[in-house]
């Protein structure tokens, strides 16, 4: 099963971003920051005296089915917060406040209720303000008994320490710290794997330690801000991917500027339960998985050679689980797949 067949087509949402590039940036002033293949936006904030404001936005997408389906929408709601919330962070900015969409064919207030009790509790972990939204009843738009959930993130960056992926240099290393399962990406493929292979949300997931199908799909979406901001602050990191849509190849290449090449292997860190479970069941190609999971795979650290070590210990003592997944050389921008050792 490809990702396409699922009903995603990675390389035509690429094709129709790049086509609307020109259009977007007719609209920036002198105080953007360009960032090629950036996370979030940033711009000059007048009223900030010199601080840099940084914004973002997103949506659930179809985890939101699994979500509804397991009596869980205010656990998927709260993730699509912390996937804002690392989108800011890989820039180095600090969350500040989110507003969302939430829309539904008839607004159903249980739903509405669960999904706004999750927003909040998610923004309080990682310091921003639920400052308001949109709740819209839509019913020529929105298939009945589904919810839609998106947001907008705004936070704040000091210039001296705004990530862009220009610190990038070959011979830099690069360390991938865990995901809790797939985040908020690939689940119109597991959603297709799962209607296949005759499991349920309450079958025990193969291979796995105990937990269900559903406990795993709906693990949540990780902040990473406790552990990355303060080794931020220090300098100590070159630039950060959010492993997102994509997978980490096409995450990766977003902050590698010109002249560097990154090198992933494939056999560094052990792929999770839930990640074998959807590529066996399904038959899934490898590009594919590449493509469509983060592979246990949450957020990609670039850093300093000789400070990988010491990188290391700190952020296994602040929680991570981390691993040496590869390197950055000198070539072509891009990245390359490695089987190693």
């Amino acid at each position: 099963m490809r990702y396409r067949d699922a009903g995603v087509d990675v390389a035509r949402a690429d094709r129709l971003k790049r086509g609307i590039g020109a259009a977007i940036r007719a609209t920036w002033g002198p105080g953007v920051r360009p960032i090629p293949g950036g996370f979030a936006g940033v711009t000059t904030w007048p009223a900030a005296d010199g601080a840099l404001l940084a914004a973002t936005m997103d949506g659930v997408g179809t985890k939101l089915h699994v979500a509804m389906a397991a009596g869980r929408v205010g656990d998927a709601a709260a993730d699509l917060v912390y996937h804002c919330a690392n989108d800011l962070l890989v820039h180095g900015a600090r969350p500040l406040a989110f507003l969302d969409y939430v829309a539904q064919a008839r607004l159903e207030p249980g739903v509405i209720e669960a999904v706004v009790a999750g927003l909040a509790r998610a923004c309080g972990d990682v310091g921003a303000a639920l400052l308001g939204g949109e709740t819209a009843e839509m019913p020529d738009t929105y298939v009945a008994g589904v919810v839609d959930v998106a947001g907008c993130m705004i936070g704040v960056a000091d210039p001296r320490r705004l990530l862009d992926g220009s610190a990038v240099r070959p011979g830099d290393a690069l360390l991938g710290l865990a995901s809790a399962g797939l985040h908020t990406n690939g689940f119109s493929l597991a959603r297709r794997v799962l209607e296949t292979s005759g499991l349920t949300l309450d079958s025990p997931l193969p291979g796995g330690a105990g937990e269900t199908v559903g406990e795993a799909l709906l693990a949540p979406h990780r902040w990473y801000g406790p552990a990355l901001t303060p080794v931020i602050a220090a300098g100590r990191v070159h630039a950060l991917a959010h492993v997102t849509g994509g997978g980490i190849a096409g995450n990766v290449v977003r902050i590698l500027p010109e002249g560097c090449h990154a090198r992933v292997v494939a056999r560094a860190w052990a792929r999770p339960a839930l990640v074998r479970w959807i590529v066996e069941a399904g038959a899934v190609p490898e590009d594919d998985a590449r493509e469509a999971l983060n592979l246990g795979i949450g957020m990609v650290l670039v850093s300093a050679r000789e400070g990988k070590d010491a990188l290391t210990r700190d952020l296994e003592r602040a929680g991570e689980r981390v691993f040496a997944i590869g390197e950055v050389v000198s070539g072509a921008r891009g990245v390359t797949w490695t089987e190693g050792a």
